[in-house]
């Protein structure tokens, strides 16, 4: 698939109806929202939002959650008929997971350089046959990148969001949403990036997995 990503283009129109100045669209399609480490959770960039990809659903779920703007990165099979409309007016952009593009990692590195909040899936694509897929180093390089060709120096945090619908993903059903402390590069010493990088995806691989767990017992007592 040849896709050539737009910068990302915020509606100053649409993007208000789905933020967290506006619980209507979130109340016709969902029940309670319960969020559980609120207080982690970014008020402004740079940042990456790692968050557990459960539904199609999940980036109006975090939406909620702070009214400026999260620009998430999003399989490019979904940027088709209205729902392609849509998601570029919310800033979202769009990578090829098979074929990833220069222009799209480029797109995410600028956006991080501009002071915007990052939305990432780490997993690749949905997952609901098993509670987290083994995450890759690639989000982890991505941003070891944007810090490396930043104008300034800096750490570009990563927080960790654990995300769980209940019973599943499906109108009406409540959602539990567990925000972890943010973490960052500067947290692990490494001999190169790669190794760094491995380590950073290993830490957000255990903490993803651990909150998640914890919605899941939380949910069957």
């Amino acid at each position: 698939m040849n896709v050539t990503p737009p910068l990302s283009s915020v509606s100053p129109w649409v993007y208000p109806v789905i933020s967290s100045g506006n619980r209507l669209l979130q109340r016709a399609f969902f029940g309670p929202l319960t969020v559980n480490g609120f207080e982690h959770f970014p008020l402004h960039g740079p940042a990456v939002l790692a968050i557990k990809h459960y539904s199609r659903w999940d980036p109006l779920v975090i939406a909620q959650l702070q009214p400026k703007a999260i620009c998430f990165m999003t399989n490019a099979n979904q940027f088709s008929g209205i729902q392609g409309w849509l998601l570029r007016r919310l800033g979202s952009f769009p990578i090829d997971l098979a074929r990833p593009q220069k222009s799209s990692i480029k797109h995410m590195i600028e956006l991080l350089h501009q002071d915007e909040l990052v939305g990432i899936f780490p997993e690749g694509g949905i997952v609901r046959d098993q509670p987290l897929r083994s995450l890759k180093p690639g989000t982890a390089r991505l941003i070891l990148q944007a810090e490396s060709t930043a104008p300034q120096p800096r750490a570009i945090p990563i927080t960790p969001i654990a995300i769980r619908y209940e019973p599943e993903a499906q109108r009406g059903a409540a959602v539990f949403v567990d925000i972890s402390p943010a973490f960052s590069s500067r947290d692990f010493e490494a001999g190169s990036d790669k190794e760094k990088a491995a380590k950073m995806t290993q830490h957000l691989e255990v903490v993803l997995r651990d909150r998640l767990q914890h919605l899941a017992l939380a949910q069957n007592k």
